[in-house]
């Protein structure tokens, strides 16, 4: 269990530190950029394209990243059991 909490705080963590990241560099590109209007929210549109299409990535990334440690808990949750009716077997006969 203290697994999955550390992955669920590295992940906040992570997307946490993304998000203040692209914050920042909005605002400080909207506030020393010596651009029009125009070629600003062209900016914007491009920046805001990027971030979408790394956001994707890192969905994709949390996604294989937790069905693995599903796989891997199954894995164990049927080991235990496994083990645990060879037990019950060894105590009968």
């Amino acid at each position: 269990m203290a697994t999955n909490d550390e992955d669920k705080s590295v992940l906040v963590s992570v997307l946490a530190g993304i998000g203040i990241g692209v914050l920042v560099g909005a605002v400080a590109g909207l506030l020393l950029a010596p651009k029009s209007g125009q070629e600003t929210r062209e900016d914007l549109s491009r920046s805001l394209g990027d971030l979408s299409d790394k956001v994707t990535e890192l969905g994709k990334s949390v996604s294989s990243k937790v069905t693995h440690a599903v796989e891997r808990t199954r894995g164990q949750v049927a080991q235990k059991l496994g083990e645990g009716s060879s037990d019950g077997e060894e105590a009968v006969g």
